[in-house]
């Protein structure tokens, strides 16, 4: 789209410093004001009159339908005439651009500021804000400590860190020992040291994950590291620290390390464990075929 902006430049612009657009629609969970840039701005028609337009950045977000991330576009939103600075109460509706059947609604406010700033207000979004909890994560546990860790998802994406990391501790530290019996299994696929193997196996008697983990002393196999460093060891780190002792900013970001290592670990065991499978199966056909020869 082609756009007629009739706002002058400010030489303050470059000290001025707010979220992109994009950034916010993307990343900011409801409830939530933000000074953003690049948020709107003025058409002007042949007739002399003019339109205020709300920008419809191109986002990146999780499709249900693809099961993944993927581009959602829109059209830009005529929020008013060119009134200047009046706010505006709208919706903005997204698309998957890939499948076409998955859609996204903003419901926002906006008070317009110069040079396509504005203070912005998400009232919430349709379906929910934040990534959903991948189905291998949610097998680990059962029924009722599934739920809790949705519940903490939810409570992670309304920005009550307290309450996230709450409920992601509390399903953790219940599920120490299947955590513990996954990557055992790797460990005995993979035919590491029997060591790591015991170490791990007493770590599954400790009464608490934390504690676990400071009790081994082998390192883990290279399939299971995340860039290089311990999963459990990062978990750990996330999980030491107590409610009483941080702020719901630091619990929230402390719930959203526990989800993000969780979800990669749990993605590692899954790869490997298929991995071995696919492997030994192509070496059982290979050995069939040359004694068949």
């Amino acid at each position: 789209m082609t756009m007629t902006d009739t706002t002058s430049k400010n030489p303050e612009h470059v000290q001025r410093t707010a979220m992109p657009f994009r950034t916010f629609l993307e990343g900011v969970h409801p409830s939530t004001m933000k000074e953003c840039a690049d948020v709107w701005y003025l058409k002007k028609y042949p007739s002399g009159a003019r339109s205020r337009f709300v920008l419809c950045p191109d986002i990146r977000l999780h499709c249900d339908k693809c099961d993944g991330e993927h581009w959602f576009r829109g059209d830009d939103v005529q929020i008013s005439g060119g009134e200047e600075n009046t706010p505006a109460q709208f919706f903005m509706t997204y698309t998957c651009s890939d499948c076409q059947r998955q859609s996204k609604l903003f419901s926002l406010h906006i008070a317009p500021q110069d040079e396509g700033y504005a203070s912005v207000y998400k009232f919430g979004e349709l379906p929910s804000f934040g990534i959903p909890v991948p189905n291998r994560v949610l097998k680990l546990f059962d029924g009722a400590d599934a739920e809790n860790f949705k519940k903490g998802r939810r409570c992670e994406s309304q920005g009550l860190g307290i309450g996230a990391f709450s409920y992601y501790r509390r399903v953790v530290e219940n599920h120490k020992n299947d955590i513990f019996d996954q990557i055992i299994k790797v460990c005995k696929k993979l035919n590491v040291a029997e060591d790591l193997v015991a170490e791990l196996e007493s770590a599954k008697e400790e009464t608490q994950f934390t504690r676990s983990i400071e009790s081994i002393r082998a390192a883990l196999p290279q399939g299971l590291l995340i860039d290089g460093h311990n999963p459990l060891t990062a978990l750990h780190s996330a999980l030491s620290g107590g409610l009483h002792n941080e702020s719901d900013a630091d619990c929230l970001a402390s719930a959203r390390d526990i989800r993000i290592v969780l979800a990669a670990l749990v993605e590692r065991i899954y790869l490997l464990k298929e991995d071995n499978s696919e492997l030994s199966s192509a070496v059982q056909r290979l050995i069939a075929k040359r004694v068949k020869d």
